[in-house]
This record gives structure tokens, sequence and C-alpha cells, in this order.
């Protein structure tokens, strides 16, 4: 009988050659025995080491071990180990473990053991959103009061670094993006200079820039704006800190429309993270005046809020989607508003004419569908909100 460090040694060489992307990963791994370790039951990874039980491995068959150690090398590819914030492990985990398996399968790799997590559902989509999605669990810790961090029985995820060390976990991230680039083009010249589909289509995923769309939100609200400095208004983030600096005023009156459709429902997260977000121009004097129209296929309600009001958005699902009727509204209405920024799922065939000012779509739902949803946009620029 082979012992553990052999066998994993064997998954590694068959990674190598049938599978080399995820074999360049694998081999980057410093293998440490944890089998007294009470954190781990099977194996895991913090990015730079693969710990494991011996016990877990001398059980697995080699298809299986092939399986769980891509499954590893993933969790660091999509830097699961850096990711991770205040979330509770093992959800997080089981969340990670959702993500990954099923594109494992697509791909063919090896054979998922007996327990592992898989879900159609959740083929594609982020281990953040995979995260809100799931159901509450019963037990509480950072273990659900079941031992361990690996609930899918396929290999656990360990943080980088604590997530108030932002340096250490820049350094993780810029390691793992390099290690990638890396194997991309180990695995394109054994493969005679191309990648199989799958595999290309996870690599451009991973290498692509991410765009925070706090970040884009803020940008756009920025640029609707014309603003200049005051002490008689100071910055209020600062204060609580002891820190008085001179905050922004806006010259003229800054009025943006926020749209909400109303046709679906719209996640309770996302409301408030935007409604935080919007909350902070606010403070920061960057918008004086804010419309929120409630919309389905007609306009269906309006609220107004002006500096030193919070925002806070109710939205009601309601009938059929179009947005003429908003715009006509807006344009009529409101036709000195600096832009309009509108929250859809964007299933809508009925945009309506194009206003004279900025618009904003912040798109929410199914990821998945935002690039060929973004694509049927006649005007304004598309972003996709998520946690």
């Amino acid at each position: 009988m082979m012992i553990a460090e052999d066998k994993i040694l064997a998954a590694r060489t068959a990674l190598m050659w049938d599978h080399p992307f995820f074999g360049a990963l694998a081999v980057r791994l410093t293998t440490i025995d944890a089998t007294d370790d009470p954190r781990i039951d099977t194996m895991a990874t913090d990015g730079r080491n693969l710990f494991f039980d011996r016990k877990f491995v001398d059980g697995l068959k080699k298809p299986e071990l092939v399986f769980v150690l891509a499954h590893e090398v993933m969790h660091n590819a999509l830097e699961h180990h850096i990711r991770r914030q205040t979330r509770d492990p093992r959800r997080w985990n089981k969340a990670c473990d959702y993500a990954i398996n099923g594109e494992l399968a697509d791909t063919k790799i090896g054979t998922m053991p007996k327990g592992g997590l898989i879900d159609p559902a959740y083929t594609g989509l982020s281990a953040e959103e995979i995260y809100r999605l799931l159901p509450e669990e019963n037990g509480g810790g950072a273990d659900g009061g079941q031992g361990g961090q690996d609930p899918g029985g396929c290999g656990a995820v360990l943080d980088a670094a604590p997530a108030h060390d932002e340096a250490a976990l820049a350094e993780a991230r810029a390691e793992m993006q390099t290690a990638v680039r890396q194997a991309a083009n180990i695995a394109k010249a054994a493969n005679a200079g191309s990648l199989p589909a799958g595999i290309q289509r996870l690599v451009d995923e991973l290498l692509k820039p991410k765009v925070d769309w706090r970040s884009v939100l803020r940008r756009f609200v920025d640029e609707s704006t014309t603003r200049d400095f005051a002490w008689s208004r100071p910055n209020r983030r600062l204060v609580p800190h002891g820190v008085i600096t001179p905050g922004t005023v806006s010259i003229g009156v800054s009025h943006i429309v926020i749209a909400v459709d109303t046709s679906g429902s719209i996640d309770a997260e996302i409301l408030r993270a935007f409604a935080a977000e919007i909350n902070g121009a606010f403070c920061e004097g960057a918008v004086d005046r804010i419309t929120v129209i409630y919309a389905d296929a007609a306009v269906q309600h309006v609220e107004e809020f002006e500096t030193g009001d919070e925002l806070m958005l109710h939205p009601a699902g309601g009938g059929g989607t179009a947005f003429s009727d908003t715009f006509r509204r807006i344009e009529r209405d409101y036709p000195g508003a600096r832009a309009c920024i509108y929250l859809t799922d964007l299933f809508v065939s009925d945009f309506g004419r194009e206003p004279s000012m900025p618009v904003l779509w912040g798109v929410y739902g199914d990821p998945r569908a935002f690039d060929h949803l973004a694509a049927t946009v006649p005007f304004g620029e598309p972003i996709s909100i998520a946690p």
C-alpha cells in the first residue's frame, strides 16, 4: 500500500500529464502532514501550502485524489483564500465548493469523492453569490458546531492572512495572479498552443480585471456634479475620528434620479449596499437631492430625498416591465437632473427614448447573464451589481 505522500505525488504527476494547468498550480504547493491539526480532517490550502490528513488520503482512490488536488488548486486560483473577509468559515467553504465542483465536473478531472457538494444552479456563480443564496444552518461558531471547516469533504480553504492585513492579502493576490498566468502558459505549450475551451474560459475569467461596481457608481456620481470645498460643511466621515477637514459642496443643485424596476424582486442585501454608497455621496456633499422612481411597466410611486436625509429603498414587486414611462416622467418633471441610475434585472424590451442626461444601469440578478443582457442596452453604461 502506498503511503499518503506517494499517493499525492502520483496524483500531481497525473495532473501534470493530463491537465497541466492544474498540475502546474499543484506542484508549487508545499505538502504538509496536518493529521494532528483539528482544523483539517481532509485537505486544505492557504495559497502556498497543501495540508493533508493522512487517513483521508489513504481512503481515496487515485481518480478521487486527482479531483481533490484540482479542487484545492481551484480554491487558490479563484482567490478563495483571500476573499472570505468576515464570513463564517464553514459556510464560506461550502459556497466555495459549489463554485468549484461544477466546473471541475464539466472539465472531467478525476472523480469527485462521494458526498462532494455540487448543484447545477450554483455552477458559474461566484462564491460570494452562492454564500448569499445558501440556506441558513443550525449551530453557531466558526465550524457550525460540526467540527472542521470542510463540509464538502473535497478539501478546505484557509485564509492567506487576516482580513485586516491588507498588505499581506495584496501580496497573496499578486502572487496568485502570477502563478495562474504561468500555469496557463505551461498548459498552452503542452497542448500545442491552445487550452481546452473549458479551461480557456476559466483562465480568461481568472485573469480578467475585476471591476468594483461601487467605484463605478461613485465615479458616475462625481462626474455628474460640480463641486468645491468648504469649511462650513466638514467631511462628516472624519469627524468621529477627531479630524476636521473641509467637505465638498455642490455648485448649483446636484440632482440625481434613481429609478427602481419593481417588476421583479431585488435582494435586500443589494439594496442596502447600493443605498449605503449613495448615502456616502450625501454625506460628502456630492449630491443635494435624489428623486426615487418606482416603476414596472409604468411609474407607480415617487419619493424625494434632500441633503441630511437617509436614502431608504423599499420597492414592491409589480407587473410587466417597460422603461419608456419612467424616462418620459424624468424628462417632463425633472429636466434639470444631472444623471439617472436605473436598478433593474434588464429583462425588458421597451427601453424608451434616451434621456438628455447620462444613464447608469445597475444590473442585479444572475451575474452569468450580465454580458448577454448588457449587450442589449441601447444607451447608457451597464454595471453588474453584486455583493
